[in-house]
């Protein structure tokens, strides 16, 4: 094999770059002596300049159909095409897609609000048009039969700073009807799943920047949920083809490296490969003006390549989220270069899910009240672990049960209103702690999905958002809604520099910074605090109040937030 290094492509110059009088192609091809350019129907030889091969036809060929063909058959699309359907990219005219930037105001607190598209509206309780597609994140005025907000006006009601899409590129269904899109078959163009009018190919486009524009007019900024961890099925993947495989990872021995568990590494140090993701990204921002992204098994990543990601972005967005799960996996790239919580520091713009925290949340709303200490160290984002900036703040996502399910697993034996409160309460402390609040949508109104633990192929049924349910448990809802208020309100719960002192009374959690005091309380029992000074309640436990008290009761399972001011 040829190789090659960062002087050997320009990055900015493959792909197809359509005019209407002509249309050039490009396409970095190390490893093969010819290539030829197949474009409705017919073949034309490409000629080889270095490593890259070069064509211009001349004519008008915009939405024709090409791909790429070797000399001994190996065919592929094009990895740099906005769009290819059934192993042909077309050509398109950039000038048709939409560009118009609506500015988003810059959020006091982040809060991340994880969301499937197709989970989202697939199910009938969804009152609008475009059920399953992108462009039910554009539709306004939805009412459920009571009169409640759902869709896009729920989501701006609730006060989100972020709205985080799980993977909307092409993937594949993986033999079922329904996947969650872990399963990525490209990383250049969006899923023909979500799209509406799946018969014009600028739709691919147009539609999602459509989408994340409304959601910017609604204040909402938008994340992208990206998997450059591995591919579904590596001989199928047109850039694998394209590098002869040169973008996995391979072990001493040659086999594929599969430290993902999925049969493949993307080999994410190699030049090449490196600012093929960068590009991507960039694109990304560019062609749909999304506000950051989520690395799906971020860990297996390597430093570099992550740390050029948000260094870029932020270049052309300030503020551009970069952040994934940094787990330590795999055995071929070595611990000290990888994108995961053990080297966080070397990531210092890069955050990550804190699963610490997670852990320690869930045993200690369970009724495990001996981890006080490991209690507080997540509570202040200890930075031993990972320190408020980096630190993403759950205790439900995606993947796992949801925590309502959990609580009715674990705590079975408990009354049903007993795990409603739980699970309120495991919201509110992630909205008091420092670093970043994720929230799993419908978590606000204890979403089920019948005990599955992993849902991603267990279709609409288990994973659909039944609206009906934001209607039964508007408390959870408006809970939600308050907490965000106040912690856009109030720095002391969001500031890594405004420190947290803490004091244990019984089963209850004393939190003091700046103005404010919470007091947490897990167990079963109410205690009153008294204290010399009056005390504002701003948050009882239930809802937001503007009441002055002597006295402070904190009910069971509740978290009361009140200000010294």
């Amino acid at each position: 094999m040829s190789r090659y290094d960062i002087n050997d492509f320009n990055i900015d110059s493959l792909g197809c770059f359509y005019h209407p009088k002509q249309t050039l192609f490009s396409v970095f091809a190390p490893d093969y002596e010819r290539m030829g350019l197949v474009i409705d129907g017919r073949r034309h030889e490409m000629e080889r300049r270095g490593l890259c091969f070069e064509i211009t036809l001349k004519g008008n060929h915009e939405r024709s159909r090409y791909h790429y063909e070797t000399k001994t058959g190996i065919r592929f699309s094009d990895p740099f095409a906005y769009l290819s359907l059934n192993g042909e990219s077309f050509v398109l005219d950039e000038r048709k897609f939409i560009d118009k930037v609506i500015p988003v105001a810059k959020p006091k607190t982040t809060v991340l609000y994880e969301c499937s598209v197709r989970d989202f509206s697939s199910d009938s309780s969804y009152s609008g048009r475009y059920r399953g597609k992108f462009l039910a994140l554009t539709e306004t005025g939805l009412r459920t039969p009571g009169g409640l907000s759902l869709g896009l006006d729920y989501l701006k009601q609730l006060g989100i700073s972020h709205l985080q899409l799980m993977p909307i590129f092409d993937f594949d269904l993986d033999k079922s009807h329904y996947n969650w899109g872990y399963n990525p078959r490209a990383y250049n163009y969006v899923s023909p799943d979500y799209v509406y009018d799946k018969n014009n190919p600028y739709a691919y486009v147009n539609e999602l920047r459509t989408t994340i524009n409304a959601l910017h007019s609604a204040g909402i900024r938008v994340n992208l949920d990206v998997v450059f961890n591995h591919v579904y099925r590596y001989r199928e993947f047109d850039l694998g083809k394209m590098l002869k495989g040169r973008c996995y990872r391979r072990k001493v021995d040659g086999k594929l490296a599969e430290g993902t568990f999925c049969g493949n590494e993307i080999a994410s140090e190699d030049v090449f490969v490196r600012a093929y993701i960068v590009k991507m990204v960039e694109r990304y921002l560019k062609l749909f003006d999304i506000d950051g992204i989520r690395m799906d098994l971020m860990g297996i990543s390597d430093i570099d390549t992550v740390n050029l990601i948000s260094e870029r972005m932020n270049e052309l967005k300030e503020g551009f989220m970069v952040y994934g799960e940094g787990w330590n996996m795999g055995d071929v790239l070595p611990e000290r270069r990888r994108a995961s919580i053990q080297n966080a520091k070397n990531l210092p713009n890069v955050a990550m899910f804190n699963d610490y925290y997670r852990d320690i949340m869930i045993h200690y709303i369970s009724g495990n009240n001996m981890i006080g200490e490991d209690v507080r160290r997540s509570i202040k984002a200890d930075p031993s672990y990972l320190d408020a900036r980096q630190s993403i703040n759950y205790v439900e996502c995606h993947d796992d049960y949801t925590f309502y399910d959990r609580m009715m697993i674990y705590k079975s034996e408990d009354p049903l209103d007993v795990n409603y409160r739980r699970c309120l309460l495991a919201m509110a402390i992630i909205l008091c702690s420092k670093g970043v609040p994720f929230i799993h949508m419908g978590e606000e109104f204890f979403r089920t999905k019948k005990g599955v633990k992993n849902s991603y192929n267990a279709g609409d049924l288990i994973n659909k958002i039944d609206w009906k349910r934001r209607e039964r448990y508007d408390i959870g809802c408006q809970y939600l809604k308050d907490l965000i208020s106040i912690r856009n309100r109030y720095p002391e719960l969001s500031n890594p520099h405004i420190s947290i002192s803490f004091e244990e009374e019984g089963d209850i959690m004393i939190c003091r910074m700046g103005r404010l005091t919470v007091f947490i309380n897990p167990g079963d029992r109410e205690t009153v605090f008294r204290d010399d000074k009056l005390h504002r309640i701003i948050f009882d436990g239930e809802k937001t109040v503007s009441e002055v008290h002597a006295a402070i009761a904190v009910s069971p399972y509740s978290v009361v937030i009140s200000s010294n001011e």
